[in-house]
């Protein structure tokens, strides 16, 4: 919805990036504060950040100051990555429950699926701030069907996935090492993950026009729904390992065919493997982690991925801001180190 805000309020690109950064900021913020465990997550929080989630999108069209949706913006992304460490911690001992993983998993598909389709549909016919009470509606409805959801209670630096021999087959130096080489993994995923998610858009505009971002998202989406219920077949057939890489490298190979985006068809290849594989690779490694009892569970790995998110568009911003296929192959790069660290990690 940011690019209709920008016509509709005469925003500058400078305001709409603060807007659009306020939000990764927030979800680092949250992610070091449960990874210090200052927030325990727990049913309570759970609950209370779905409810302050929805608030948070009804409030973003109470107001058209900058400052203010930069504040609104910041605290939706601390309540985001609540719920996400709450519902992830659990799923990541449920690994090998595909309709368990494919619900949750495949609900960030939905999620992308149904906003973009929000947008595409109503985009010309309703004002934003009409935009944004409509997904604050989308969300109370769906955040009455995930209120039961089961959350571990544990504080998360406790956590454990893996049995107690396997947790003590390394050296603590080696697992040290390994532990950092997953969290560099992880960052540079989040690197190349925010870059394609925010230039695939840009990239898409020429071909679909001014639906480029609602069609993209839609597409991605649609692919997302399905692809936790794959990999967590491809996990479980082959080793949580080659799955993991296998994701990372279509991931890659998406990379490269958005450089050639001017092509429908590479485009629309770009898009379904972006979708296909953001999710594959972030319940692979959270459950990696939490599996070889890695200090700070879920939360840990989430704060070096939201650096990521903040780290990708801001170097792109200021060394490639002219040339989006640079941008590309920058995230594939940084996507293609990720696997490559995550390997090494052995994990």
């Amino acid at each position: 919805m940011l690019p209709i805000m920008m016509v509709a309020l005469n925003w500058s690109d400078s305001v709409s990036a603060w807007v659009a950064t306020s939000n990764y900021l927030g979800y680092l913020a949250g992610s070091v504060v449960l990874s210090k465990n200052w927030l325990r997550p727990t049913e309570k929080s759970y609950r209370a950040n779905l409810m302050f989630s929805t608030l948070l999108l009804a409030l973003m069209a109470a107001t058209d100051s900058p400052i203010l949706q930069v504040v609104i913006r910041f605290l939706a992304g601390v309540s985001s990555v609540v719920i996400f460490v709450c519902i992830t911690q659990f799923v990541a001992h449920n690994l090998k429950k595909p309709n368990l993983v494919g619900i949750v998993y495949g609900g960030v598909g939905l999620g992308i699926t149904v906003s973009g389709a929000t947008v595409w549909l109503f985009g010309q016919s309703l004002q934003w701030g009409m935009l944004w009470l409509t997904a604050a509606f989308i969300s109370a409805a769906f955040s009455v069907f995930a209120w039961r959801w089961p959350v571990t209670e544990q504080d998360p630096s406790s956590l454990t996935g893996g049995s107690e021999s396997s947790s003590n087959q390394r050296s603590v130096e080696s697992k040290r090492l390994a532990f950092r080489l997953l969290d560099s993994g992880y960052f540079f995923q989040g690197f190349g993950y925010i870059i394609i998610g925010t230039y695939l858009v840009a990239l898409a505009e020429p071909v679909f026009g001014d639906t480029a971002a609602a069609l993209t998202w839609v597409l991605a989406g649609i692919a997302a729904i399905p692809s936790p219920y794959f990999w967590s077949f491809m996990a479980e057939r082959f080793g949580r390992r080659i799955a993991l890489m296998t994701c990372y490298g279509l991931q890659v190979i998406g990379a490269i065919a958005a450089i050639f985006g001017s092509s429908t068809i590479f485009l629309i290849v770009a898009a379904v493997l972006f979708g296909t594989t953001f999710m594959g690779v972030t319940m692979l490694t959270i459950s990696t982690g939490i599996a070889h009892d890695i200090p700070g569970g879920s939360a840990r790995l989430t704060t070096w991925y939201s650096m990521g998110q903040v780290a990708g568009p801001a170097i792109i911003g200021l060394a490639f801001a002219d040339s989006i296929v640079s941008a590309f192959i920058v995230a594939g790069v940084a996507i293609l180190i990720g696997m490559i660290s995550t390997q090494l990690s052995r994990l």
